[in-house]
């Protein structure tokens, strides 16, 4: 029975660095740009969500999706709801027996909306719009 229990762990283990090694190839770390852009629209700004999430959510490191990354991601996504983006970033969390991560969308510099998702969808998003084009 512990023999069965490691090799499952091990499975476990090595499945979710391999989705997240993956995925880290699509994404970049936010800049300070990001986080003092003025928004021209009447709207909530983006960039001060992003502030609000940094001060709620010191201990996370955020990244945005590349352009290459963001476009699939807006592909894939776009198949089961319409999305306008110009900027999506993953804020990680690793909270209990599962791996969460906080994705906030923003377009135009206004706040569009977040999500909650596993970084296996995220990466499932991204493979569904690159296989749409090739």
């Amino acid at each position: 029975m512990n023999k069965f229990i490691i090799i499952f762990g091990i499975f476990f283990l090595s499945f979710n660095v391999s989705s997240e090694e993956i995925l880290r190839s699509v994404v970049i770390p936010l800049t300070e740009a990001d986080y003092n852009k003025k928004s021209s629209n009447d709207c909530r700004s983006f960039s001060e969500v992003l502030v609000e999430a940094k001060k709620e959510w010191k201990h996370i490191i955020p990244f945005k999706l590349t352009e290459e990354g963001l476009k699939y991601f807006l592909i894939g996504y776009n198949k089961q709801e319409k999305l306008e983006a110009d900027i999506i970033t993953v804020w990680p969390s690793y909270k209990g027996r599962r791996d969460q991560y906080y994705v906030l969308i923003g377009n135009n510099n206004c706040f569009v909306k977040w999500l909650e998702l596993l970084p296996n969808s995220i990466q499932e998003i991204i493979n569904i719009g690159s296989n749409k084009n090739i």
